[in-house]
């Protein structure tokens, strides 16, 4: 008979184990960059460019070309902040 206590510990454990993990490298490969706008940018603005850096980091950590028009689903108004944004998050992860 197996005992459930001992299975329980190590479920725990081992999900512990991973979290923790998840946590430090997140923590080790996040840019502080990538969490703040540039001072000039409010509202809108820094939402797009925010979404813009997250597009360019993953783009540039894949190892794809620094062209964010393959990018869908921003507001032509905002283009000039994603397209800030993610040459930051392309050039800060390559």
């Amino acid at each position: 008979m197996i005992n459930s206590k001992v299975i329980h510990h190590t479920l725990i454990a081992g999900a512990l184990a991973l979290a923790f993990t998840a946590c430090a490298t997140d923590t080790g490969t996040r840019s502080q960059a990538s969490d703040a706008c540039p001072s000039d940018l409010k509202g809108n603005e820094c939402d797009y460019y925010k979404d813009g850096y997250k597009a360019g980091a993953d783009d540039g950590k894949m190892g794809m070309s620094m062209v964010y028009e393959r990018h869908e689903g921003y507001d032509s108004r905002f283009e000039p902040y994603f397209a800030r944004g993610y040459e930051a998050g392309w050039k800060a992860n390559r």
